[in-house]
């Protein structure tokens, strides 16, 4: 029986490797019915659930698992900073991945860490990377199939760019510099609690003076698609970020707001969007910067 099972999945490969060759992503937000007909191994599906666990119980057929923290690491004492670009490239070629490799991206229902590997694939010059809309719920919840089977992977070498697109990230000193400017919108995208400051882990709580709070989560559905994007488009605007303006996003670590970068970049068409990634862990670090508590 067993042996049965292991004939049919690799049957099940050979078919998706043949219907799919040569696949091209038709944009940066997928949908399930696409991944389902064009998965194969042209195509890295990731898997980038919080929990391992989550994986060996299901996934979806030839995805690797990836965790985010995997893609992080500690920067002049601060911790969870984006890893250097030699790490990432390291650990995109051991997940057969190099720079031409279209990518997607799965996570949990409703969650921010699919767009946040889209947003490091767009730091590192790579294009060729979406986002499964709905997530891996989406996916279950359509009946669609999925496996406990490991994929077998074909390590490569990913060669960086001779530089890095800094036009999506932001250092401390850019968000210095972008305040003292006053021309971009600014959107810190952590829950209400966190941005007034009622709640927090840092040494200091709060949220830096000028921005303007957004939850993240409020972008989408409850299956985790993204909502209307008129209405979206309603949203932004009304804390001043429009498509005519360039935006920084920003929230704790740099994940949700690597949703933010995503919804507003690839959902709405801003052209000029970019993540602080040190977020305000890094910020509250630094007792001359100054921090803002309350509602603005």
């Amino acid at each position: 029986m067993k042996r049965r099972a292991h004939a049919m999945f690799a049957c099940l490969l050979a078919l998706m490797a043949f219907r799919a060759a040569g696949v091209e992503l038709p944009s940066r937000v997928v949908d399930t019915e696409w991944l389902d007909a064009n998965a194969d191994g042209d195509l890295v599906v990731v898997d980038i659930r919080d929990a391992i666990t989550a994986y060996w119980e299901s996934h979806i057929p030839g995805a690797v698992y990836l965790n985010a923290e995997a893609m992080r690491f500690a920067e002049d004492g601060i911790p969870v900073m984006l890893a250097s670009a030699e790490m990432l490239a390291r650990k995109l070629g051991a997940l057969g991945i190099d720079r031409d490799t279209p990518v997607v991206v799965y996570t949990e229902t409703g969650d921010y860490k699919a767009p946040y590997l889209v947003w490091i694939l767009d730091y590192l010059g790579h294009t060729a990377s979406a986002a499964l809309e709905g997530g891996f719920g989406k996916w279950q919840a359509e009946g669609r199939f999925v496996t406990q089977e490991y994929p077998i992977l074909k390590p490569t070498s990913y060669d960086l760019p001779d530089s890095l697109n800094d036009a999506v990230r932001s250092s401390l000193e850019d968000v210095e510099q972008i305040l003292a400017d006053g021309d971009y919108g600014l959107v810190d995208v952590r829950n209400p609690a966190l941005y007034t400051g009622e709640r927090g882990f840092w040494k200091r709580n709060g949220h830096i003076p000028g921005f303007k709070g957004h939850f993240w989560g409020d972008d989408l559905n409850a299956d985790g698609t993204w909502r209307d994007v008129d209405e979206l488009r309603e949203a932004y605007a009304a804390i001043g970020v429009t498509a005519d303006r360039p935006t920084l996003v920003m929230c704790g670590q740099g994940l949700m707001s690597a949703h933010a970068y995503f919804t507003l970049k690839y959902v709405l068409g801003h052209e000029n969007v970019k993540n602080y990634d040190g977020g305000f862990h890094e910020w509250s670090q630094y007792d001359h910067l100054p921090v803002a508590t309350g509602s603005e």
